[in-house]
């Protein structure tokens, strides 16, 4: 029975690998295992699906609108079928998220994406990018590669200030640290590396500051923000600076390689539907006079893995008003639980979560963070409920899993 013991790290390492992976030759296969592994952990978890859908079901309402956008889509069978997609990447997130604890979906992630990027290498599949060929292995395309060895060295040095860990995921986390240096070096995405590193030293600052009581946390950003506020004087010089580094130094096209011609025409069409868009997917995968115009002006001919680059936007066209609103919401109530927590009971678990979904959130004004049989999703909304987590619920994990399995009921997600 250890199986079921451990049903829902098995299920969770599998899904990781699984929701990464973006090859269309066993795409198919793909999905059918991970629907497989959902009606299981159904039938032996029905506890955790219950709670979802009663508890997080806010969490839920904007990927429930993409499905339902398809009553006024130009393709509804489109959006009825990428929105359900949606909604089951979405649910499953909230799920894995209320099945483990913050430790345990940490070092499962870490485990999975170690073994995810290693057979990214052995894979050797390369895609396009400005600088050239580059490793994509298993994902999509470089900036997706990227995201994996970035969220890798995070989660890597989470599990080696993590306490009460075994050797063997010790050794696993330190090996990742150079394995996700590779990836993300290798992918010449100079957004993978400044959040790569640039998070893990955040990681590290809040790791620091737990030595520290609430007082002295609030009061030390309190600090900070006076002796950093007369900086704001030399702003137009940060800018210029800004703009030398990411253009000159790193090479970067100030068009944010074409994002913003795809931004002023996502504008446009928010102006001529503002409140329900134009349905999930459907400005990308119609045959409108628009959606031509758009895959002509991005030069590709199959739209399903195109977007606008700009998470907010994406919404703001599929959606509208109505779908973009539940999701700004989500974040904000989020934020706000994650920054509580910073505050008055960080944990590096808590931490980790923080730290993942504030990158995402920055990586939204320039890129998509969310979509269908999508890692990122997972992750998206795995942190959106952890936000809420409260430390002293940890006592019932404490208790054998086995011995909650033969009581009947599911593991504690607390």
């Amino acid at each position: 029975m250890v199986l079921l013991t451990f049903l829902p790290e098995i299920a969770a390492f599998l899904l990781f690998i699984g929701m990464g992976t973006q090859v269309p030759q066993i795409g198919a296969a793909i999905i059918l295992a991970e629907f497989a592994l959902i009606g299981l952990l159904f039938v032996f978890k029905t506890t955790a699906f219950i709670d979802v859908l009663t508890r997080w079901w806010w969490l839920l309402l904007m990927p429930f609108i993409a499905m339902l956008s398809g009553l006024w889509s130009d393709v509804p069978m489109v959006s009825f079928r990428y929105g359900a997609q949606f909604l089951f990447t979405c649910f499953v997130g909230v799920l894995l998220a209320r099945l483990l604890t913050p430790k345990r979906f940490i070092c499962t992630l870490a485990v999975a994406l170690f073994v995810f990027c290693i057979i990214c290498i052995a894979w050797g599949r390369q895609g396009t990018s400005t600088e050239g060929m580059v490793l994509i292995g298993l994902t999509g395309s470089k900036n997706q590669m990227g995201y994996a060895g970035q969220v890798l060295l995070l989660a890597a040095s989470a599990v080696l200030m993590l306490k009460n860990i075994g050797p063997i995921l010790r050794i696993i986390a330190l090996l990742s640290l150079p394995l996700a240096t590779y990836i993300v070096a290798g992918t010449n995405s100079a957004t993978a590396v400044l959040m790569a590193f640039g998070g893990s030293a955040v990681l590290l600052g809040l790791w620091w500051a737990e030595r520290l009581p609430p007082g002295g946390r609030l009061g030390t950003l309190i600090a900070g923000a006076l002796i950093f506020a007369p900086l704001m004087l030399l702003l137009p010089e940060a800018i210029a600076f800004t703009n030398h580094f990411l253009f000159d130094t790193l090479g970067k096209d100030p068009t944010l390689t074409g994002r913003t011609i795809l931004w002023e025409r996502a504008d446009a069409l928010i102006d001529r539907k503002p409140i329900l868009g134009y349905g999930f997917q459907a400005i990308w995968m119609g045959d409108s006079a628009d959606t031509i115009g758009l895959k002509r002006l991005a030069d590709i001919e199959d739209g399903r893995q195109f977007h606008f680059h700009h998470q907010f936007r994406i919404l703001a066209v599929d959606l509208g008003f109505v779908g973009l609103m539940p999701f700004v919401l989500a974040i904000l109530a989020a934020g706000y639980g994650h920054i509580r927590q910073v505050l008055l009971r960080p944990t590096v678990a808590t931490s980790f979560f923080f730290v993942l979904f504030a990158l995402m959130v920055v990586r939204a004004f320039t890129d998509q963070i969310i979509s269908p049989f999508n890692m990122h999703t997972l992750f998206f909304f795995a942190c959106s409920v952890y936000a809420f987590w409260r430390p002293e619920q940890v006592g019932a994990e404490a208790a054998a899993p086995a011995q909650s399995h033969r009581r009947g009921r599911a593991r504690p997600a607390y």
